[in-house]
């Protein structure tokens, strides 16, 4: 049995895979998962490679293919991480449909709209249903990855920068942690919502040119959710937290965990 484990989805690149890496440098044997094992020849990265790196790094891992939006491979994450590691302390919802649906209401495809909920809401609370009765054996944390997207804002003429569904998904994800704060937290269960803010992943990488300098001044490293979510499984206190919505930065700082956020991070 291994000491500590956790599940991390979208683990191919970016938020996820930094995470994946943070977690295993922690101590937790992972269990990571994306759509596919292999690169997609798009961008960057994959749960190959996401494999290699930590058992590099001394830790074991698992990786599975998983379609978050299909809530019976969602939850078949949790079978594996018993299977293979005896127990399981932590989930991270990380995988996220962030493309599709990004024009006026009037032309919204409700396949779109699904699509988006599917992945972003309904995959992490099919995982976390799945996931319940072997944390609370292991008094362990359920973090869900949110966006700014999903903030009520004021109106400004114009078009949302990204899509209706993503936006309205992403603020569903931080009610439903909220709604279940209470019920979970009866059973020695953490869940708490973190909002990474804007990162420099590997996808916006690739579109810097089209940032404002404002924007661009923004940005922080991928360190910085990574490192607010492994302090917050590992901890041991994480239910002081549980309910809330986070901003990586700020709790990063609050918390004095040691990583480079510029001041000019709005988190």
């Amino acid at each position: 049995m291994h000491t500590r484990v956790a599940i991390v989805t979208g683990a191919s690149r970016g938020i996820g895979k930094r995470t994946a890496l943070e977690l295993a440098h922690r101590g937790y044997g992972i269990v990571a998962s994306a759509r596919a094992l292999e690169r997609d020849g798009r961008l960057p990265g994959s749960l190959a490679e996401t494999r290699a790196e930590i058992e590099a790094a001394g830790a074991r891992v698992v990786v599975v293919r998983a379609d978050m939006s299909r809530r019976d491979e969602a939850s078949a994450l949790v079978s594996t991480a018993v299977e293979t590691f005896g127990r399981l302390d932590a989930v991270v919802n990380n995988a996220a449909l962030t493309h599709g649906g990004n024009v006026p209401v009037t032309e919204l495809e409700f396949e779109d709209w699904h699509a988006q909920f599917d992945t972003n809401l309904h995959g992490p609370l099919a995982l976390i249903q799945a996931a319940v009765p072997h944390l609370s054996r292991a008094r362990g944390v359920i973090v869900n990855l949110s966006s700014g997207a999903g903030d009520l804002k004021l109106a400004v003429e114009g078009p949302l920068l990204y899509s209706v569904g993503y936006a309205a998904s992403k603020a569903a994800l931080n009610r439903l942690a909220n709604a279940l704060a209470g019920e979970l937290m009866a059973l020695g269960i953490a869940i708490v919502n973190v909002d990474p803010g804007s990162v420099s992943t590997e996808r916006l990488e690739r579109r810097l040119d089209t940032l404002s300098p404002e924007h661009r001044a923004r940005l922080v490293s991928m360190e910085v959710p990574a490192v607010a979510i492994g302090h917050l499984v590992s901890c041991g206190t994480a239910l002081e937290w549980t309910g809330r919505l986070l901003r990586a930065a700020d709790f990063v700082r609050s918390q004095g965990l040691g990583t480079a956020v510029p001041d000019s991070a709005r988190i």
